[in-house]
Parts: structure tokens; C-alpha cells; sequence
């Protein structure tokens, strides 16, 4: 790759690097280091987990997905401030490598990537958690395809645009010339000011109506804790991503607009950039540690199904209780009888069938069946609507699940 012509000043190599900066460019090194490797690390995981969820129950999970393609984001993003290695060891940035280039292009796709996930993923929580609501296998898919499209197809114009002087020095390292300017705009910090605001007010929306639902009641007592533990989760995500991301942001406008920040600012919210890929790794393994852990994917058919309680939460298994009286009516005759049924416990719980019968009037009797089942689980907000969805579901003909005498 030859040298770039007809540079100015600020983007010419520049060798040597000054101590200080030296300082400063070995911190971004180690923060990139740390989210390229507890990226990579979550990165094999996920696609371990899916590989054998597919393997074993031939089906995934749509939010565990979106985080592995964010994490692949969190990869590239990190590799781009890794490569400052290279400018440590050299002892200068050169404008014209290889290195320079592949940095550029990595800053490129994976500032931009890690935007466009994060928002994917505010997107399908809202949707889920709010509406219950997912895309089809084939319209997701599809999606997913279309947004790294849309990420790498962003890099291309500028390199299709300007293919010889489109990455050079960028400060303390390479990016995108500062000459085009409407290039870094518009397939770059537009996109990026787009992910920030989204990702703020999509999260912001999921908190404002999990609570109002805690309030009005719509939870039961189980549920409404379970669903202010998520609120609170909520907050977590969107302030992350801003508090990483603003800071480099917005010292492109101001240089954009003629106050370029010095040195130290860039490697400062380099450092900042950077850390956003072990921060994803770190909140998403400790709030959704189904996605690792578990050997069956979670359903699909819940909300909140990823959601776990995070490592600095009561760690104590929760007692629940829940009763279900059923009575339906059936000819009979002859004197009242009262059977007691046993099933196995499920679960670390027992359960009993409490059958009573008596006589009623004219030839008909009322079955009544109460179901009282004592489990020792953590209370999952997906297991109550299972719970619900079962009972519902039971047959109106007791007389098939348990076993009568004293009939005559």
C-alpha cells in the first residue's frame, strides 16, 4: 500500500510519539486488549451455546443472538485501538501501512457495529418485554443480514470515494482524513448520534412502562418485583453505551468544526471507546446468565426469559405457593366420597391433588380439585405465565387424573 499523497500537517506520520502521549497510547493498548479478550472469550461461548442448543432442541434463542453479533462488534471496535501496539513499537504512526489502513477501517466498521447492535437490541427488548412481540425466523435472519450490510456497506463509500488517502493519522492514530469531513458525518457520527439517542429513549420507554405496570397493579406480587428488578436493569444498558461513546464523538464535531481537542483528549476517549467491549461482556454475562449457563435455550415465548439475577443479588431460593381450585359438574349418584391423591414432587416441590365430592341435588355431583403445589426454585416471571398457561390448559374432566372410591 503506498504512501498517501498531498497530506497536511495533521495527517502526516508522525514519529516520534512524546512520552506522554506514549502514557496515554499504552492505556488505550490494555483497555483494547480487555475488550478484545473478554469479547472473544464471550464471543466462542455464544457460539458454543448455540451450536448445542441447535444441536440439541433445534431452536435458538433471538436475544442471544443479537448479543453474539454485538459482541462480534465489541471485537472489531477493540482490534481497531489494539493496533496501536504497532505505533508503540515503532515508536511513530505511519501513515501509508497496512496497519494504518486495517485501523482505520476496524474504527470505521466497529464504532459504527456497536451502535447499530446495541440499538438492535434495544429494539427487540422493547418489543418483547412490552408487546411480546418477535420477528419470524426468516424476517430476523434477514435483518440481521441487512444491518451488517448497512455497517460495512458505510465504510465502502468511503473507500470507494477516496481509495489512496482515506485513512490516515487521526491523531494519535488512523482514521478517516480529516479533509472529509462529510464522509465522517454522514456514514459515521450521524449514525452513531442516531444509535445514542434510540438506545436512550428505547430504554427509557421499557423503564417508564414496567413501572407504570408495577404501579396499576397488572403484576402480581412475584411478578412486580421481578419486573422492577429488570426496570432497573434497563437503565444500566443505555448509559453504558453513551458514557463510552459521547466523549470521542463529540471531539470529532468539535474538530469538524475547527476546535480540535489535543492529544491526550483523543487517547482519553479512545480509552473510554474502547472499554465498551468488556463492559457489554461484564453486564450482559451478569444480568443474563441464562445465555451461558443454561443447556436449554430459553423460550421464546417470554419477554424477560434471559433475564437473571445478577451476581450482587440474593443468591437464596425463593418458596412459592400456588393453589388452583377447579370444580366442574357431572352426573352421578350415591353417597359423598372424599379421595386423597399423591403425585410425585417436581422441581424440588411436592405436589397433592385434594379431591372432594358431594352430593348436590337432583343426580349430580360437584367435583371440586385444589391443587397446591409448594416449589423451592427462584421464582421466574416466565414460570408464572407458564403456570397460568397450564392451568388453563387442564382438562374439565377431573375423574381423568385422579383416582375415585367409595362410589357406588
Amino acid at each position: 500500500m503506498g504512501t498517501a499523497q498531498n497530506l497536511d500537517v495533521v495527517s502526516l506520520s508522525f514519529s516520534p510519539i512524546p512520552t506522554e502521549i506514549r502514557h496515554w497510547l499504552t492505556a488505550v493498548v490494555v483497555l483494547g486488549f480487555l475488550s478484545f479478550f473478554t469479547s472473544c472469550s464471550l464471543f466462542l461461548v455464544l457460539g458454543y451455546r448455540l451450536f448445542k442448543w441447535h444441536l440439541k432442541a433445534k431452536r435458538t434463542n433471538q436475544f442471544v443472538i443479537l448479543i453474539f453479533n454485538l459482541v462480534l462488534a465489541d471485537i472489531q471496535q477493540s482490534l481497531a485501538f489494539l493496533l496501536n501496539t504497532e505505533w508503540l513499537r515503532m515508536n511513530q504512526i505511519a501513515v501509508g501501512t497496512r496497519i494504518c489502513w486495517a485501523q482505520g477501517w476496524f474504527v470505521s466498521t466497529g464504532d459504527l457495529a456497536s451502535g447499530v447492535w446495541c440499538l438492535a437490541i434495544g429494539i427487540h427488548t422493547f418489543a418483547s418485554v412490552i408487546f411480546n412481540y418477535r420477528l419470524r425466523p426468516l424476517h430476523f435472519y434477514l435483518t440481521i443480514a441487512a444491518l451488517w450490510t448497512f455497517v460495512y456497506g458505510m465504510a465502502l463509500i468511503g473507500v470507494g470515494l477516496h481509495p489512496h488517502d482515506l485513512y490516515v493519522r487521526a491523531g494519535p492514530w488512523c482514521w478517516v482524513n480529516h479533509k472529509f469531513g462529510q464522509i465522517r458525518l454522514w456514514t459515521h457520527y450521524f449514525w452513531i448520534f442516531v444509535a445514542q439517542f434510540g438506545v436512550t429513549v428505547t430504554y427509557a420507554l421499557i423503564y417508564v412502562m414496567l413501572v407504570q405496570r408495577i404501579r396499576s397493579g397488572s403484576f402480581g406480587e412475584a411478578e412486580a418485583l421481578r419486573a422492577k428488578t429488570i426496570s432497573n436493569f434497563m437503565v444500566v444498558y443505555p448509559v453504558i453505551y453513551v458514557f463510552c461513546t459521547v466523549p470521542l464523538a463529540s471531539a470529532r464535531m468539535a474538530a469538524m468544526s475547527g476546535h480540535s481537542p489535543s492529544l491526550r483528549h483523543l487517547c482519553l476517549a479512545a480509552a473510554m471507546i474502547t472499554s465498551n467491549g468488556w463492559l457489554d461482556v461484564l453486564v450482559y454475562t451478569m444480568t443474563r446468565r441464562i445465555m451461558i449457563f443454561s443447556d436449554e435455550p430459553p423460550p421464546e415465548a417470554y419477554g424477560v426469559d434471559t433475564f437473571s439475577t445478577p451476581f450482587w443479588g440474593d443468591s437464596h431460593k425463593r418458596l412459592r405457593v400456588t393453589t388452583t381450585i377447579e370444580a366442574t359438574a357431572r352426573p352421578g349418584k350415591g353417597r359423598g366420597h372424599m379421595a386423597l391423591h399423591s403425585r410425585p414432587p417436581s422441581r424440588n416441590g411436592s405436589t397433592d391433588d385434594l379431591v372432594g365430592a358431594q352430593k348436590g341435588i337432583g343426580l349430580k355431583e360437584i367435583m371440586t380439585v385444589t391443587t397446591t403445589e409448594v416449589r423451592s426454585d427462584p421464582a421466574e416471571l416466565a414460570d408464572m405465565v407458564e403456570l397460568e398457561e397450564t392451568r388453563k390448559q387442564k382438562p374439565q374432566t377431573p375423574e381423568k387424573r385422579v383416582s375415585m372410591d367409595g362410589v357406588n
